[in-house]
């Protein structure tokens, strides 16, 4: 906001200079952005808060700054002489929702004679970035300038020709779908509910709270005025701006709020300024007020003690008070020092509404500058990750490690790519969620699976030359519970490899090279040793995006974390891949929630002894079945063991395969003999052949 300091001067008296007068202000939490000089006078260029509406106007500026300066305003007290008939028989006012418009009130001026104004009120208004019209609308906007109360002058005999014969009713209301309505700026406007509009009987005359229209504004033959000074619903006004995409300086301090109790002074200030403006006017008595449901001055109670401990200061309820009586607020002090101050906020004070408003209304009253620098008293503490995201770390680390590279891909995706993974009617993964608000059909819903974006990315550097990819994408997918609920959310980890691991290697055969079921088998291995501290179970299983016979589902501690395997070929095609392609996919909260403690386990300070041990067994065993008999049966000896063969064929009998471990064991206390593990591998082969219908090999 503008404003020229010698207006300022005129009704705050002060000796300070520009740098202070600024410093002053800002320190009063309003800052001064600029002073410019225009024609040899200073204007401030002030930003004012969004929630201090009535700082909007040379009232509530000098107000704050007599708080400073501790001095006395001295603002002109309107002085109206009123003749003629009585207002209230030439209009009526009519509010649809006083909710919308708690207050409407006006005043009707005749024998106006429209001229320029005087080049006071020209120059004063051009500094505060207003353009000079005629006296009657320079008059309402001084006003809207001095007093922060926006104002419009309707030309009186033209509302009385909308109907001959009857005398103007003022009609607040919303407006009606399709209603149109040209304003003083010549632009035709297509009304909706969401705008608020000043109306009679045969339609709209003016955009309430924004602008006003042109079938009824001041022209150079108006001789009769009615002046119209009003209360909005800010948020009301705020949609109607937004709706006809319109800015006014009018809406601006309605948006913001302006003070409920000062329409009457208003349009008192006015008048003066037009019968000062156009001698021989006249002012109907007495003023046109609807106030159905007056807004009352609120009361809030602030306790001392609670002022000083968020402050750190020492002031006696006696200082509060009266640095809250400089900020024209009424206070009552308690007999005793322990009980609250009552504190009457006025209505042009709507962001006064708890105590800790009124705390900072004491330190402003003080001043920001007068407040004590203090360290806080706190014990200071180590910041750390939350567990999920520390778990997320710790996973990207490791497979960051391990040469696979990270994608970061989109929530969003197309319809046409969840279609493309052929799922079965009624799957879980085509439970989707739809965006109401796309910009594009290829972003309209959100992802139910890692998948589509991992193979996106794939696709996409494929047909960028780049046939070796190896990435993981770590993001939320999302399941539709229904219209009226929340989806479900989870956190996901996506794996997807194909080409080769790695390129250049002279002496090695390039099958070896190539990513396969075993190679992605081990990344997930290794992130579960290293991350998840568990080494999880492998079973055959199947998934409609995975190629049958080549896909294992992973299970942790019984439940299921998600799946590996080879690409299905007609996913693989659609894709235009021609390399085959390992994915995975798990649900990362699951993993993170079944992940065991970390827990330290001293190095063995006794040798160990090693076996290796060989059996055949019916060819549907799988091996992770064998791997659990041994873990049970080995006991607490069994420190590691490993798969290193497993074969079938000749010459092993039809339907059987050799399966062949190699066992280290050591006990932590003492050094084990060969007989300890001689009896322990004989429980081990019972144990095999009752379990697993294994038979040994020697």
């Amino acid at each position: 906001m503008r404003l020229p300091t010698d207006w300022i001067n005129e009704c705050l008296p002060n000796d300070l200079s520009l740098g202070d007068l600024a410093d002053a202000l800002t320190n009063l939490g309003l800052e001064v952005e600029a002073i410019e000089d225009a024609a040899g006078t200073p204007v401030l260029d002030i930003k004012v808060m969004s929630n201090r509406g009535d700082c909007l106007s040379l009232l509530g500026l000098a107000r704050e700054l007599a708080t400073a300066l501790r001095q006395p305003l001295r603002l002109p007290s309107p002085s109206v002489t009123e003749t003629g008939p009585p207002a209230a028989g030439l209009a009526s006012i009519v509010l649809d929702d006083p909710q919308l418009c708690p207050r409407y009130s006006a005043r009707i001026v005749r024998r106006v004679r429209i001229a320029p104004s005087p080049d006071w009120a020209q120059r004063r208004l051009q500094l505060s970035g207003m353009r000079p019209i005629n006296n009657v609308v320079d008059a309402t906007n001084l006003v809207m300038l001095e007093l922060g109360q926006p104002l419009h002058a309707f030309d009186y005999q033209l509302l009385c020709s909308r109907r001959p014969g009857q005398t103007p009713t003022i009609i607040v209301r919303r407006a009606r779908p399709g209603e149109r309505l040209v304003t003083i700026d010549g632009e035709e406007r297509t009304l909706t509910p969401e705008v608020l509009v000043i109306a009679d009987p045969a339609g709209p005359i003016a955009l309430a709270g924004l602008m006003g229209g042109s079938s009824t504004e001041i022209h150079d033959a108006t001789t009769e005025v009615l002046l119209e000074s009003a209360h909005f619903d800010p948020r009301t006004v705020r949609r109607g701006a937004r709706s006809l995409q319109m800015t006014t300086e009018a809406s601006y301090r309605f948006e913001r709020t302006v003070d409920p109790g000062g329409t009457v002074q208003a349009l008192d200030r006015v008048c003066q300024l037009i019968a000062e403006f156009s001698p021989g006017a006249e002012i109907a008595q007495g003023v046109i007020d609807a106030y159905p449901h007056p807004i009352p001055e609120t009361t809030v109670s602030l306790r001392p003690a609670r002022a000083n401990a968020l402050l750190g200061l020492d002031l006696s309820p006696a200082e509060m008070a009266s640095g809250l009586r400089r900020l024209q607020l009424q206070v009552i002090e308690p007999d005793k020092q322990s009980e609250p101050l009552l504190v009457t906020v006025p209505t042009f004070r709507q962001d006064l509404k708890e105590e800790i408003d009124l705390v900072e209304e004491v330190a402003r009253a003080l001043g920001y500058q007068r407040l004590p620098e203090t360290l806080p008293r706190s014990s200071a503490g180590l910041g750390r990750l939350p567990a999920d995201l520390a778990f997320e770390r710790r996973a990207r680390s490791v497979l960051l490690g391990l040469g696979l590279s990270e994608a970061v891909t989109s929530s969003l995706e197309s319809p046409e790519a969840l279609s493309r993974l052929g799922l079965p009617d009624g799957h879980p993964l085509t439970r989707a969620v739809t965006i109401t608000n796309a910009k594009t059909v290829d972003r309209s819903q959100l992802r139910t699976a890692l998948l589509t974006s991992l193979l996106d990315v794939v696709s996409h550097n494929r047909r960028h030359g780049v046939a070796d990819v190896g990435i993981f994408d770590l993001g939320r997918v999302y399941w539709s519970r229904g219209p009226d609920d929340l989806p479900d959310q989870p956190q996901h980890l996506g794996l997807a490899v194909t080409g080769l691991m790695v390129r250049g290697r002279w002496a090695a055969p390039r099958g070896s090279e190539a990513w396969d079921f075993h190679a992605l088998k081990g990344i997930v291995e290794a992130l579960l040793q290293t991350v998840a501290l568990a080494p999880g179970d492998y079973a055959p299983g199947s998934h409609p995006c995975l190629q049958p016979g080549r896909t294992a589902r992973l299970t942790l501690q019984g439940d299921l974390v998600g799946h590996l395997g080879e690409l299905a070929s007609p996913l693989r095609h659609a894709y235009d891949l021609p390399d085959p392609v390992y994915v995975a996919e798990f649900d990362l909260d699951l993993l993170r929630r079944r992940a065991a403690a970390p827990r330290f386990q001293p190095f063995g300070r006794f040798p160990a002894l090693g076996r290796d041990i060989a059996f055949l067994v019916p060819r549907d065993v799988l091996a992770q079945r064998a791997e659990t008999v041994i873990r049970e049966a080995a006991g607490d000896l069994l420190e590691s063991f490993s798969l290193f063969d497993a074969y079938e064929g000749p010459p092993l009998p039809q339907g059987k395969r050799n399966l062949a471990f190699s066992l280290l064991f050591r006990a932590p206390d003492r050094t084990l003999t060969d007989e300890e593990v001689d009896e322990t591998m004989a429980r081990l082969r019972s144990r095999l052949r009752d379990a697993l219908g294994a038979a040994p090999r020697e």
